[in-house]
C-alpha cells in the first residue's frame, strides 16, 4: 500500500509539472531576420529557459500576431518537444459579446421620451451571430442601441499572442532555445534615385533597401537578411492576422548610399546583409542602403510605336512619343551588380542644374548585364503624326497599305528617334525611303538620326508601302 502511494505522488507530481507553465524570456538581440520581397520574413532566435528534468509546459509572450504557427520549430540541448501551441484570442468587440452570450450586461438605449436623454437597462444577452440580441425582462429587443457596459472582463481573452512548448528534458538547467518561424507583415523592395548628369551622358544610382513593417512586433538588434526574388510559397489556407502592407518610400537624401557590407547568390535569390545589428519599429518603415554607383554611361532615347491595321483609314493619326533613360547593368559601365525590383526615380538637370524629377518607373529583378530601359514619360517637344497614302485590297486576304509618317522637333536641340511599325500576319515591305530592319517577326524599326528642330513646320518624312496577308 505504502509504494502505491508512493507511485500516485510521483505521478501527481509530474502532472503538476507538466500543467505548471514555466515563462521563457524575450527573444535576445542576435537572432536572425531573413526578409523575403514577397512579405513575409524567417525569424531565427534564442530565447532562455531554466527546465527542470523530465516534462514541462513553457509559455512564451511576445510573440508576432502574423506568426505562420505551422512553422514554429524549437530545439535545445537534451531537449524534445511533443506538442506546440499558439493560441490568440484578441479583446475585439465581437470576442467580448461572444463571452457574453447566455450573461447579463447594461443595455444603454436612446431615451423615447427625451432625444437628448439616454436609459440604462439590464439585459441578458442571448445571441451574437449576426448582432446582438437581448432579452429584458419578458421581452425580447432587437435593435439600435448606444453602447453595452459589461461588469467586468470575460476570462479566456489574450493581450497578445502566446507559444506554448510541452517539453521533455534529461537534463535541468538554464538552457538556450532556438526558435524558429515564419511570419508575415514584413516586406521591402529597392528604391533607386538614378540622377543624370548634366551633359546627360552619364548618371549617378543610388539603391535603397525600404522595409517595411506592419506586424506589430518590434525587432531590436536583428542580424538582418534581405533577399530578394520570388520564393514559391503554397497557398495558405488561413490568411495570417494582418497582411503586408507595403508603404510609400520616404523622400531620398541627396547624399549617396553606403555600400552594403556583402551581396551573395542563395539558390535563385540574392541576399543583402548591412553588416550590421538593424532595429525595426513596430508599425513604420526604415530604409538601409544598398549600394551608389557613379558615372554611369546613359543615353536618352525617344520611341514611337505603331501597330498597323488591315483596314482602312483617313485623316491625320497622331501617335504618341516616350521618353526612356537607357543603360547597361555591368561592370564596365561602373554598375555590374544584381538589382532587385522595385520603383526608380529619374532626376535631370534644369540650366541652372537644379535636379528636378523626371518621371517614376517600376523596374523588375534586374541581372547583371542586362539592359535598363526606364520609360519615364512621353515627349513634349518631338511630335509624330501619320497619314494612310495607300490602301488596296488584294483578293480575299491580302492588302497593300501605304503610310507616310512625319516628325517634328519642336526642341532647341537636334534629337534621335526610333519608329517601331508593328506588321500582323504573313508580311513583306514593298518600299521605303528610308533605311529600316527587321526588328522581329512582327515589326520593324526605322533608326532617325539628328532630326533638326523644326518650329512646328516641316519635318523628317518618312513613306513606307507594305503587303500583309492574312
Amino acid at each position: 500500500m505504502k509504494r502505491l502511494h508512493s507511485d500516485l505522488a510521483l505521478l501527481c507530481a509530474a502532472l503538476l509539472l507538466l500543467l505548471a507553465p514555466l515563462a521563457g524570456s524575450a527573444a535576445a538581440a542576435s537572432g536572425v531576420l531573413a526578409i523575403y520581397n514577397s512579405g513575409q520574413a524567417l525569424v531565427s532566435e534564442t530565447r532562455v529557459v531554466t527546465l527542470p528534468e523530465g516534462a514541462a509546459a513553457v509559455v512564451f509572450t511576445e510573440i508576432p500576431e502574423t506568426i505562420d504557427a505551422s512553422s514554429i520549430r524549437a530545439t535545445a540541448p537534451d531537449m524534445t518537444v511533443d506538442d506546440i501551441q499558439y493560441s490568440y484570442r484578441p479583446v475585439t468587440a465581437a470576442n467580448l459579446l461572444n463571452a457574453y452570450v447566455g450573461k447579463e450586461l447594461t443595455v444603454i438605449l436612446p431615451d423615447p421620451a427625451d432625444a437628448n436623454a439616454r436609459i440604462l437597462r439590464k439585459a441578458k444577452l442571448l445571441s451574437n451571430t449576426d448582432r446582438p440580441i437581448f432579452s429584458m425582462g419578458s421581452e425580447v429587443y432587437v435593435g439600435d442601441y448606444e453602447a453595452l457596459l459589461l461588469p467586468e472582463m470575460p476570462k479566456g481573452l489574450d493581450q497578445g499572442p502566446t507559444l506554448t512548448l510541452t517539453t521533455r528534458t534529461s537534463s535541468a538547467g538554464r538552457k538556450n532555445l532556438a526558435l524558429t518561424y515564419l511570419m508575415g507583415g514584413l516586406n521591402w523592395r529597392a528604391d533607386y534615385t538614378l540622377t543624370v548628369a548634366h551633359n546627360g551622358g552619364t548618371a549617378d544610382l543610388d539603391a535603397w533597401a525600404t522595409i517595411s513593417n506592419d506586424s506589430g512586433q518590434p525587432f531590436t538588434g536583428a542580424d538582418l537578411r534581405l533577399v530578394a526574388g520570388d520564393v514559391q510559397r503554397a497557398p495558405q489556407h488561413k490568411l495570417m492576422a494582418r497582411g503586408p502592407v507595403m508603404a510609400e518610400a520616404m523622400v531620398m537624401d541627396a547624399a549617396p548610399a553606403p555600400a552594403m557590407a556583402n551581396e551573395e547568390s542563395f539558390s535563385e535569390y540574392h541576399v543583402y546583409t548591412p553588416g550590421r545589428y538593424v532595429s525595426l519599429p513596430a508599425e513604420g518603415t526604415k530604409q538601409i542602403g544598398l549600394f551608389s554607383a557613379a558615372g554611369i554611361p546613359v543615353r536618352t532615347e525617344l520611341t514611337s510605336r505603331w501597330s498597323t491595321h488591315r483596314g482602312q483609314m483617313s485623316g491625320k493619326i497622331t501617335q504618341p512619343v516616350e521618353s526612356a533613360v537607357v543603360f547597361t547593368n555591368t561592370k564596365e559601365n561602373k554598375l555590374g551588380k544584381p538589382m532587385p525590383a522595385g520603383l526608380v526615380r529619374v532626376f535631370m538637370p534644369t540650366s541652372d542644374n537644379t535636379r528636378l524629377l523626371a518621371g517614376e518607373v517600376r523596374l523588375g529583378h534586374t541581372a547583371e548585364g542586362e539592359e535598363v530601359r526606364l520609360d519615364i514619360g512621353r515627349s513634349f517637344d518631338v511630335n509624330v503624326e501619320r497619314t494612310q497614302t495607300s490602301f488596296k485590297r488584294i483578293g480575299k486576304n491580302a492588302v497593300e497599305i501605304g503610310w507616310q509618317i512625319t516628325v517634328r522637333n519642336g526642341g532647341a536641340e537636334p534629337c534621335d528617334i526610333r519608329l517601331v511599325e508593328g506588321l500582323s500576319g504573313q508580311w513583306k515591305v514593298l518600299s521605303a525611303d528610308a533605311e529600316y530592319k527587321e526588328k522581329d517577326a512582327g515589326s520593324i524599326e526605322f533608326d532617325l538620326k539628328g532630326i533638326a528642330p523644326t518650329s512646328g513646320k516641316g519635318g523628317k518624312v518618312v513613306n513606307y508601302t507594305v503587303h500583309m496577308e492574312y
